[in-house]
C-alpha cells in the first residue's frame, strides 16, 4: 500500500480504511466552476427600483423590470447602463452581453426569470 496517488486521486485523501474527505485543493478547484454571483450592491438597486416602479405605477413586478431596461430618460437609462457594464465586466465580451441586455426583450425576460424573480 505504499502506492502514490497520482492524477485525480491526488485530491482524494482517505481517513482510515473506508472513509473519504475531498481535499482542500479540490474545493479551490470547485470554486472557481459555474456562473459568478450577482454583486449585492446590483441585486439591490435592481430590487430597490423594481419596487419603486411597480408601487409608482401600479404595474407587476416583471413590468416594472422592463420599464427599467427601457427607460426614456438618458440620464437614467445612463445609470441602467452603468450598472450592467459593473455586472458583465468579468465576462469574455461585455459589450456584447451589455447590447443584449439593452435592445433584445427576450435577453431581458431570461434575465428577470433566471435571477430577477427569484429575489423576490
Amino acid at each position: 500500500m505504499g502506492s502514490k496517488n497520482t492524477g485525480i486521486m491526488s485530491l482524494v485523501k482517505t481517513i482510515g480504511k473506508t472513509s473519504i474527505v475531498i481535499a482542500p485543493e479540490l474545493e479551490k478547484i470547485k470554486k472557481g466552476i459555474g456562473q459568478p454571483k450577482i454583486a449585492w450592491f446590483v441585486k439591490q438597486t435592481i430590487c430597490i427600483k423594481i419596487k419603486q416602479y411597480s408601487k409608482n405605477y401600479k404595474i407587476s413586478r416583471r413590468q416594472a423590470f422592463f420599464k427599467l431596461c427601457n427607460l426614456s430618460s438618458h440620464h437614467r437609462r445612463t445609470g441602467f447602463k452603468q450598472l450592467m457594464q459593473y455586472h458583465f465586466k468579468n465576462k469574455s465580451h461585455p459589450e456584447t452581453y451589455l447590447n443584449n441586455m439593452l435592445r433584445s426583450f427576450d435577453t431581458q425576460n431570461n434575465f428577470y426569470k433566471n435571477h430577477v424573480k427569484k429575489w423576490f
